[in-house]
């Protein structure tokens, strides 16, 4: 079977795609730190203002008031963000889009695996790599856009953290006693 130069491109493909869904899941976890502290800022920001309007109601004084205004500003400003650019919003979009790259990225390792064995014709491994890029070119013309940075603390999970590597024995933990491996004999 003349199978190697398309085996050589799923490979290819299938690291990009791992690339890929790790990216979008550095991405997740970037908005999400950020929604955290935005919710902290914003927290802070509104015991201040509410503060700020009891000791006008109760005290006055001139700074303390100014000191309200500008409070109540910086919480509205953070609300006007926060309603213009919607980062809950973009991060249901990077982890549909990595939910999506992850069930490609999975498919990918299966063929690999069926051409390894030799149980697929040609034609077949054909098949299906371009059905697998047709999907693949879908997920990436709708996908948003990843930064620098969420890319390079992918590539630091994948390769000095060993994300989505395991051992056998780990492998072994995770499934029902009947379906592990026997202990190598000593």
């Amino acid at each position: 079977m003349g199978y190697e130069s398309a085996l050589a491109s799923i490979k290819e493909i299938y690291g990009r795609t791992v690339y890929s869904h790790k990216t979008h899941e550095k991405t997740v976890e970037q908005l999400n730190g950020r929604i955290v502290w935005l919710k902290w800022i914003n927290l802070v920001l509104m015991v201040l203002t509410f503060g700020g309007v009891l000791n006008a109601v109760f005290a006055g004084g001139a700074a303390l008031n100014l000191l309200t205004v500008l409070a109540s500003a910086l919480a509205l400003a953070l609300a006007i963000y926060r309603m213009s650019f919607n980062p809950e919003k973009e991060i249901l979009a990077h982890r549909k889009t990595a939910n999506e790259l992850r069930h490609i990225r999975d498919q990918y390792a299966d063929l690999i695996g069926d051409i390894r064995d030799g149980v697929l014709t040609d034609d077949q491994i054909r098949q299906q790599r371009d059905s697998l890029r047709d999907r693949l070119d879908q997920v990436y013309a709708d996908r948003p856009d990843t930064t620098s940075k969420a890319y390079k603390r992918a590539q630091k999970a994948l390769g000095t953290e060993e994300d989505m590597t395991f051992s056998k024995r780990e492998v072994d933990r995770f499934l029902p006693p009947e379906h592990r491996d026997p202990p190598a004999e000593r």
